[in-house]
């Protein structure tokens, strides 16, 4: 991370929840133990970034540049690349009480890629989900993410949370999750296929 990367993430109008943070440095915790976390916080540090994942407020609001400085230490820390921030995502609304509660009272495919959006503002103050095209017959589902361009390291991340949030309502062994539109190459927005058999 350059800072002049930082300056620009830092400067992106903005706010995530205190929950987005967590489920990082969880993941870390899980993936990493202490030291691991400890690693990604003396990284932020060295960074300018300096906030504390133990001080961060579930239902606070915090930069949405934090969101992806977050991402960013912990690929730098770890080496880690898209395949892994991809299991990250894929990880996370397993830990995350808004996914978990949303879920329980959508048990149709279809319902829940129309209510899914409704829930983006819970965690961010910009950008929107649509969910643009649902097929049940043909098995298949488009979500575009439109009005947020933080950082591509989020691309992959919500490659896999669109796929874990499938998981949970699509009674199938075999689903994926790819993003076919990318608002950092060209596109309008970025745009998630999600099929299964």
């Amino acid at each position: 991370m350059d800072q002049a990367e930082l300056k620009k993430l830092k400067e992106i109008p903005g706010q995530a929840r205190g929950v987005t943070l967590q489920t990082d440095a969880n993941y870390v915790l899980r993936a990493k133990g202490e030291e691991g976390l400890a690693k990604v916080q003396r990284r932020l540090k060295e960074s300018g970034t300096d906030f504390d994942y133990k001080q961060i407020k579930t239902m606070g609001w915090y930069p949405i540049g934090w969101r992806a400085i977050s991402l960013l230490a912990i690929c730098e820390v770890f080496g880690w690349g898209d395949k892994e921030i991809k299991e990250m995502g894929n990880n996370a609304p397993k830990y995350s009480f808004i996914a978990t509660t949303m879920l329980k009272y959508f048990l149709s495919v279809k319902k829940v890629f129309q209510e899914t959006p409704r829930y983006w503002s819970k965690h961010y103050t910009i950008g929107r989900l649509e969910a643009t095209q649902i097929d049940e017959e043909k098995k298949y589902g488009f979500i575009a993410l439109k009005d947020f361009k933080v950082h591509p390291i989020l691309c992959p991340y919500y490659e896999g949370y669109f796929l874990r949030i499938s998981q949970f309502v699509i009674k199938s062994e075999n689903i994926t999750s790819e993003e076919t539109e990318c608002i950092f190459k060209d596109g309008n927005c970025d745009r998630f296929l999600i099929k299964w058999i």
